[in-house]
């Protein structure tokens, strides 16, 4: 199968795009998340080679005919957070694309071998990649993107005047390679390429994919990622949620895979690692951010340098393309007139007049080598916080940088610069150059700079105490999960780094290829929590009307009959519980007191037929009911209420297996009543849908006291209830004396508790006179009570989520919940 699945209701595409209408779960050999420079390669790659691949891409679907270089309506549909990503201290913006083909899309096309002095540099790091290797990856990903270099007559008076500037000062300088192909000069390269020339993944490696007959890929869009499954060193696939353009969560997705590959880019791979507790301690660490800061020069003719292509030209003086370990680039480039605007230093009128003169001016920027002081920080809302600052050696580099091309505008006659720097935002002569230096070094916080090419944060090397992956991209500690994108770059590369994510791809994919034999054994399949008849409480009202009108009877009446067994299996945090069939509502169900106080059982037993009671938690009611097969246009269960209360209503029942049913209850005359409630039943599920009584079971008889190490980190509570399971809470564990737990409830309530543990639990106190007791079930697993102090008051009153304990002639409320490890 070759397809695209997404969210949107596109009417036409250029490749075969399905609508997602329900969850999904895919069984395939690979799974890739991201389908930038790197992630579009690898699943290619695999594909053409024969394997089964699922391409994972949190953007849309978005070809030629919608990308009408109108900013207004492509920065929200291709950028990254609508181009809104800033470091923590707001001074540098990044740039990443968000859809299929990723940052490729939207870049400028400006192509770079990896110079030999950083694979030199590289290799002293650690890193085992032959200069035989790199050529060959290198050549191969080359001819893929069809690179050419850029013609004389396509330089248009920006790019020219750049040129103008470097053969006056006799600077080493070339025009650039790009990956065009009869390239239209529109000048709009990212916000994608209207005419198709630019040669970005989605047209190549994508689409070379789609149209092979022998590849099997899968490629689902608008879908989000946050969950990588493992056990002991073995990935067995990915969950994660298709997100519509508003934020709105719309289904689940489950790939199992015999390897994984997270190519998401250098921000989000970290964080995806982070979150998922891999690589403690060394993912997010060694960000580098290729911080680039760009100087307006107004000249008395017009430039129109908005007018053809972007960046088609280099100064390589200073950079590692001369052979400087370091230094920096100056590098032509212009911007649309939206984003221009946006990044003038200034307001009001004097905005308004600099542009009036915007078809007067060049620009170009700096790009520096920096060195890989950042870092990635998962907050307690689950998100990335850049926390990057130029080194003061950095900083010397931009200055310097900013200064030679200060003077090289000068020297071709501008009559003034305009700079990113608050306290001098305009410079009027080479006098101004001096003291434009000194304010970028001694205010470096009132300068801004932007960034396109985050690298680093899951550092590659062959040493396991500092790296993240090895040379061949595998994740240290794990069989056959790997990381391949700019964020294993041990350092910054010191030009635009597409190239380089694209051959180390292609290398990884090579090496997957020749070791297959080592991951087609691997065969784990599991659920995750999506809908599925198997585990029908995931799904939605709508789709489990749809699952119960398909579904056919597929067990003999008998098999409603309760034994009584109840067992809990903690690896695998399953209950099997068959005192009863536990009922489960759709959580989407129009119903709000049902879903939260309306939870239910029913019981089955034989006696002149098969009887049953409906038991709802929330009150004192058994209604008694008698099960017939019956024929009402397919068989079904007719679930017959005795009692005259009752009598208007009744259940049709379909049993899907032994374990799962599927039921609709209706008030009126069978078969012709009206539906009022759709809902499942299971004689299985998992710990997040357990109610009190297993709760209580579990806390007793298979969970203890944790040691100290085991309860560092971050966990999410949610607490329980006989009808629902809430989201609830945020636990924060940290190490050290004494020991603290910080909380977060319902996003909402900031607070601090201490942290004491005994031989028989864990408690928590903080300002109130309740108290939590905790004990752990594994590693990954702890299940908790939030208790109110005993009293021989009786205490009568309860709700689906506030329960009564009794112990000899006390009680108490307590509030149960479950933890469940986050990193």
């Amino acid at each position: 199968m070759r397809i695209i699945f997404g969210l949107e209701n596109i009417e036409k595409r250029k490749e075969q795009y399905k609508v997602v209408r329900g969850d999904i779960i895919d069984d395939v050999d690979v799974c890739v998340v991201g389908s930038g420079a790197a992630g579009a390669i690898i699943a290619s790659k695999l594909a053409r080679k024969g394997l089964k691949v699922a391409l994972l891409e949190k953007g849309g679907y978005y070809d030629a005919e919608d990308m009408n270089q109108r900013e207004a309506d492509m920065i929200p549909l291709l950028w990254k957070n609508n181009g809104a990503i800033f470091t923590d201290d707001l001074r540098i913006v990044i740039v990443q694309g968000e859809c299929l083909g990723g940052t490729t899309v939207i870049n400028d096309a400006v192509c770079f071998k990896t110079p030999k002095l950083v694979r030199d540099e590289w290799r002293k790091l650690g890193v085992d990649i032959s200069d035989e290797r790199w050529e060959q990856a290198l050549d191969e990903v080359w001819n893929g993107i069809h690179v050419s270099k850029v013609k004389d007559e396509e330089l248009n008076k920006n790019n020219l005047m750049l040129k103008k500037a470097c053969e006056l000062k006799g600077y080493k300088a070339d025009k650039n390679d790009r990956n065009c192909k009869e390239c239209m000069r529109c000048g709009f390269c990212h916000l994608g390429c209207h005419y198709e020339t630019k040669q970005d993944m989605l047209v190549t490696y994508i689409t070379n994919a789609l149209h092979d007959p022998n590849a099997d890929i899968k490629i689902y869009c608008n879908c989000e990622v946050d969950k990588i499954s493992y056990s002991n060193g073995i990935v067995d696939g990915i969950e994660g949620k298709f997100v519509d353009k508003a934020g709105n969560e719309k289904y689940s997705i489950r790939v199992n895979a015999k390897a994984v590959v997270i190519s998401a880019g250098a921000i989000a791979s970290s964080l995806l690692l982070m979150k998922n507790g891999i690589a403690k301690g060394k993912a997010g660490n060694g960000l580098s951010l290729h911080p680039a800061g760009h100087l307006i020069a107004k000249f008395k003719e017009e430039i129109n340098a908005y007018d053809g292509i972007p960046m088609a030209y280099t100064c390589h003086e200073f950079g590692v393309t001369n052979g400087v370990n370091g230094g920096f680039l100056i590098e032509s480039i212009f911007l649309p007139i939206f984003q221009f605007a946006m990044g003038l230093p200034t307001f009001l009128l004097e905005h308004a007049q600099m542009m009036k003169d915007f078809k007067h001016y060049a620009m170009a920027g700096v790009l520096v080598k920096d060195g890989a002081n950042g870092k990635i920080i998962l907050t307690d809302e689950g998100n990335a916080r850049i926390n990057y600052k130029l080194s003061e050696e950095d900083l010397k580099t931009a200055a310097e940088g900013l200064s030679r091309l200060a003077e090289m505008w000068f020297d071709i006659g501008a009559e003034e610069i305009i700079t990113e720097h608050i306290g001098m935002p305009r410079l009027y002569s080479k006098d101004d150059i001096p003291k434009f230096v000194d304010k970028i070094l001694n205010e470096p916080d009132n300068i801004n700079f932007a960034s396109a090419h985050p690298q680093g944060g899951n550092r590659m090397g062959n040493d396991p105490s500092n790296c993240v992956v090895d040379s061949n991209c595998k994740v240290h500690g794990f069989t056959n999960l790997f990381v391949s994108d700019a964020s294993v770059f041990p350092t910054s590369v010191g030009v635009n780094p597409q190239i380089t994510v694209m051959a180390i791809a292609s290398m990884t994919a090579d090496h997957i290829i020749d070791n297959w034999d080592k991951f087609a054994a691997i065969n784990i399949r599991r659920l995750g929590r999506v809908c599925s008849l198997e585990q029908p409480m995931y799904c939605s009202r709508e789709r489990l009307e749809v699952l119960f009108n398909n579904a056919k009877n597929e067990e003999p009446i008998d098999t409603l009959i309760n034994s009584g067994n109840w067992h809990f299996d903690k690896d695998n945090l399953m209950i099997y519980n068959d005192k009863h069939w536990k009922g489960f509502f759709p959580d989407d169900q129009d119903y709000t007191l049902i879903r939260y106080f309306g939870g239910f059982w029913k019981k089955f037993f034989r006696d002149d037929g098969i009887k049953g009671i409906t038991h709802p938690y929330e009150a004192n009611i058994d209604a008694p009911n008698v099960a017939e097969l019956k024929d009402f246009g397919g068989e079904v269960i007719h679930l017959k209420y005795t009692s005259p209360e009752y009598a208007i209503f009744y259940d049709l029942l379909k049993i899907i297996s032994k374990d799962v049913i599927l039921g609709r209850a209706f008030v009126g005359i069978p078969p012709h009543g009206i539906p009022i409630l759709t809902f499942s039943m299971s004689r299985k599920y998992r710990v997040e849908f357990m109610d009190e009584e297993d709760h209580e079971i579990i806390y007793q008889k298979y969970a203890r006291a944790p040691e100290p190490d085991e309860i560092i980190g971050r966990w999410n509570g949610k607490m329980v209830s006989d009808s629902a399971l809430i989201q609830s809470h945020l636990f924060t564990f940290k190490e050290g004396e004494p020991r603290k737990m910080e909380y977060l409830f319902a996003n909402i309530l900031r607070g601090e508790s201490r942290v004491d543990l005994t031989e028989e639990e864990l408690k928590l106190y903080d300002f109130t006179n309740w108290h939590d007791e905790i004990r752990i079930v594994n590693n990954n697993f702890m299940i908790g009570k939030y208790s109110s102090p005993w009293t021989s008051i009786p205490l009568n009153f309860g709700s689906s989520f506030l329960g009564v304990e009794k112990k000899n002639n006390e009680n108490r409320f307590v509030l149960r919940y479950i933890l469940e490890r986050m990193d």
